[in-house]
């Protein structure tokens, strides 16, 4: 049990772009299962804009993983479900990164979750798209191939 509240409170635009620039970030990203198909989302900003990818995002301070992986799933699906397992992490970097002129790193924690596919889908502004695929695509980005074949999917 977490003793400490979250700090959902944003940071100043000015202070995330130095954050950004000068170290990794912890996220949390949730692979979406109905135990058959998987769903992601096609993001609508750097890194990786208008690609496929594993829905999720920031940790926030005081925040538990698996409490940020619950969060996230509702935060950019409007889902609920389960959270089942962690697994695993990774590191990754992009260029470009979320700000113009720069590169990121993450270091990504990556859990699975069960939802009912009847689940209303309401996605945030960090997705213009969602689809639900039942076959992992060759051309997708090799970290979310990856841990959608972790979750046991092919």
């Amino acid at each position: 049990m977490n003793l400490y509240k979250p700090v959902k409170k944003k940071i100043p635009e000015k202070i995330y772009r130095k954050i950004r620039r000068s170290m990794p970030l912890v996220c949390v990203d949730v692979v979406i299962t109905d135990g058959k198909s998987f769903l992601l989302a096609k993001r609508t900003n750097e890194p990786e804009k208008n690609k496929w990818w594993i829905p999720g995002g920031r940790l926030l301070k005081n925040e538990l993983l698996k409490e940020a992986a619950g969060r996230l799933l509702k935060q950019e699906t409007g889902l609920k479900g389960k959270i089942d397992e962690l697994l695993g992490f990774d590191e990754i970097f992009h260029s470009p990164g979320y700000f113009p002129g720069t590169t990121a790193h993450n270091v990504a924690f990556i859990f699975k979750a069960n939802v009912s596919r009847n689940g209303k889908l309401k996605l945030d502004k960090q997705n213009s798209d969602a689809k639900w695929f039942s076959k992992i695509n060759s051309s997708w980005h090799p970290y979310v191939k990856k841990f959608l074949r972790e979750a046991g999917l092919k």
